[in-house]
């Protein structure tokens, strides 16, 4: 597995404004499946680049540092990773599963049209359009 930093600026961009709802593997800059070690080992470096003591002339990243800490203290303790994984899981099955959108057909026939063929003639399209339509 290999830990891929991202540098400050990119993490500023890429972290300002996107909430509470950003996957805690993706601030890490892991996959799901790191071991412990190397969520350690993340957290870690993150924390180091991301603290206000190594970047006094830089912007202040507190929300970033705050993001950091929220996704390591989910995926350091074992219950709370694997709810999180469950978690994460169900939002995968759900955002994957297709969207089924009724569709209503009118029948072309009653205004003189036959789309396709009819293997029979159809009596009561013959009476609704004698009915409405006088034909």
């Amino acid at each position: 597995m290999t830990l891929v930093i991202p540098e400050v600026s990119e993490m500023a961009a890429t972290f300002g404004g996107s909430g509470p709802s950003r996957d805690h593997y993706a601030v890490l800059g892991l996959s799901a499946e790191a071991s412990p070690t190397q969520i350690t080992s993340a957290y870690r470096t993150l924390i180091r680049t991301l603290h206000p003591d190594a970047r006094p002339g830089g912007p202040p990243a507190d929300a970033e540092l705050a993001e950091v800490i929220a996704a390591y203290e989910t995926l350091h303790d074992p219950r709370r990773r694997s709810a999180y994984d469950a978690e994460r899981h169900q939002k995968q099955l759900t955002a994957s599963r297709p969207v089924r959108i009724p569709v209503r057909v009118r029948s072309s026939e009653v205004m003189g049209y036959s789309a396709a063929p009819q293997p029979y003639e159809d009596p009561f399209g013959r009476l609704v359009a004698w009915l409405l339509y006088g034909v």
